[in-house]
């Protein structure tokens, strides 16, 4: 009996931590809209923040002038808006604008005083390249920029051809309470050992008012096509870091992850393919250790090893084209856990003028478990 015992403690002490569920199956329910901002452009890049009063904020992007180019007081603008319901119902609290430029990539984390951060990217094409990050201490109605990621800086057109920008922010805390974020980054692209595009990440010791040293994340030595971008990491639950990624260039906007013990250091390259994932990933890391990803594509990917397999569930939306014929029918998802066996998924699903609004559906996680 004794030993019997040391073999079952043995065998369970193998898989401690790991999900023993081999597959996620999701059932899509209630569909929400956020935002249907008329014009061509409508809303656009919705992101979520669960807050420690249990209401949610949602930061996306909103077109409502002709833009920077025809208006030296336009550009795009970040609309935040907050729900008391569990995301079920939406109001608009404020906007952010930065006059004469475009705002994108909105992001937000809640620090542990309260205060919100939200990071994006703020461009005049061409020519200024900006991560700033603002800062709101009522929850979101009012903000402040305290910082600066990254940016770069020229004349007019000085910075194309091909772009040397930043892009889309992603914010996660390190293990030592930390704040760090990952972004995409061309201006290795004029570099000796010329990178197209890598990802990039800096640890801030100030809780995002400055910023440390640059860290490369993924980029590809010797390959100065390759586009990693759009990156999006998250801690999971055995401790590690994952992050996941676009790869443009030749490798077709097909989605890449790598892991990190610390979220400091990575591994030198472009990390190991997700089958079935195109374009703008985002992945959700739930507390019994299974992964989430969804990209561009709409498709829905878990993974109950830490990201050494992957299997496909139900998609949360119906492309009525394939995805080669049109990429932008369902884009820029992301997922967050709304409750124990629930999650959601944050769209900008695209409507039958061309336009985009941002949408939410809800889904269970193995309602018949």
């Amino acid at each position: 009996m004794k030993k019997k015992l040391i073999y079952i403690i043995l065998f369970m002490s193998l898989f401690e931590g790991v999900a023993f569920s081999q597959t996620i199956k999701v059932v899509w329910r209630k569909k929400v809209m956020v935002d249907d901002m008329p014009g061509n452009y409508g809303s656009q890049y919705g992101r979520m923040l669960h807050l420690k009063n249990d209401h949610w904020l949602a930061a996306y992007t909103v077109s409502v002038n002709a833009g920077y180019r025809k208006d030296p007081n336009g550009g795009l603008r970040l609309q935040i808006s907050e729900s008391d319901d569990g995301g079920l119902h939406w109001k608009k609290i404020s906007r952010i604008i930065d006059k004469g430029r475009d705002l994108d990539n909105a992001e937000l984390i809640q620090l542990p005083d309260g205060a919100v951060l939200l990071a994006c990217r703020s461009v005049r094409w061409q020519e200024s390249y900006r991560l700033p990050v603002y800062q709101s201490n009522d929850l979101g109605k009012t903000w402040k920029r305290i910082g600066i990621i990254d940016a770069n800086e020229g004349k007019p057109g000085e910075l194309g051809h091909p772009d040397k920008g930043v892009y889309e922010p992603h914010f996660c805390f390190l293990k030592d309470g930390r704040l760090a974020v990952m972004y995409a980054n061309e201006k290795h692209v004029t570099d000796k050992d010329s990178y197209s595009q890598i990802v990039s990440e800096k640890i801030s010791p100030n809780d995002g008012k400055t910023w440390g040293k640059e860290i490369w994340v993924a980029y590809q030595p010797g390959d100065h096509l390759a586009r990693p971008g759009m990156s999006v990491w998250t801690k999971m639950s055995d401790n590690k870091y994952i992050a996941v990624y676009e790869v443009c260039g030749p490798e077709k906007c097909n989605i890449y992850e790598k892991i990190s013990d610390d979220g400091i250091h990575w591994p030198v390259g472009l990390g190991e393919k997700i089958p079935d994932q195109t374009g703008a990933p985002f992945i959700l890391s739930l507390p019994d250790g299974r992964l989430i990803v969804t990209s561009n594509c709409a498709n829905i990917s878990s993974s109950s090893d830490y990201g050494e397999t992957w299997h496909q569930t139900n998609r949360p939306w119906n492309l009525k084209k394939s995805y080669e014929s049109d990429w932008t029918q369902a884009i820029w998802s992301a997922l967050y856990q709304t409750g124990t066996n629930s999650i959601c998924i944050i769209t900008s699903v695209k409507q039958k003028n061309e336009a985009h609004q941002v949408e939410i559906r809800f889904g269970r996680i193995n309602p018949e478990d």
